[in-house]
């Protein structure tokens, strides 16, 4: 493998959370990116704006917000196991929590949650089966989807099965 194909760490961020189970990038409405992080431990984002001027070795003005208190939030101060977060098209964050399996969707500029979709898998086929395993995950991943959502279960073995929800409970978004 030629050095011009290595990928090499160019800058080391410290996150200040305890654990960091997820992190996306999100470009708000005026085109600015930020790096946001999650964690399963507390029920805590952080989040920072990544600026063009910016050095290799720049500051990270980090910010840090407890999302179990966002109005209209039903995860827990503990141990909220959220396990990914993104972004969507329209500056909301999506964040994925493995146990209850559900997705709630954050309205950084409002500073609420504005709607919680529960992730079911129906029938008695193979992603269902793995979706009740309990010897598995209830979510690792998400992805926005025009349709819905598309989350990956964990099964023991390692497999993974792709399942989307559109369960939405809408909180007036």
């Amino acid at each position: 493998m030629s050095k011009k194909n290595q990928l090499r760490v160019r800058r080391v961020v410290h996150v200040p959370l305890r654990e960091v189970s997820g992190i996306c990038l999100h470009r708000s409405d005026n085109n600015r990116m930020f790096l946001i992080a999650i964690s399963d431990r507390a029920a805590k984002i952080a989040w920072f704006s990544m600026s063009r001027g910016e050095g290799e070795g720049g500051r990270s003005d980090w910010h840090t917000r407890n999302i179990a208190k966002l109005s209209g939030s039903t995860l827990p101060k503990h141990h909220p196991q959220i396990e990914a977060v993104c972004a969507d098209g329209g500056g909301r964050i999506l964040l994925l929590q493995e146990t209850p399996p559900r997705v709630e969707l954050i309205d950084p500029k409002a500073l609420e949650a504005v709607a919680s979709i529960d992730l079911v898998v129906e029938g008695n086929g193979k992603i269902a089966r793995a979706w009740c395993d309990p010897k598995g995950s209830l979510g690792e991943g998400v992805v926005p989807l025009p349709s819905g959502i598309c989350s990956s279960p964990k099964r023991k073995s390692r497999r993974r099965s792709l399942s989307s929800a559109r369960n939405i409970r809408d909180r007036g978004a």
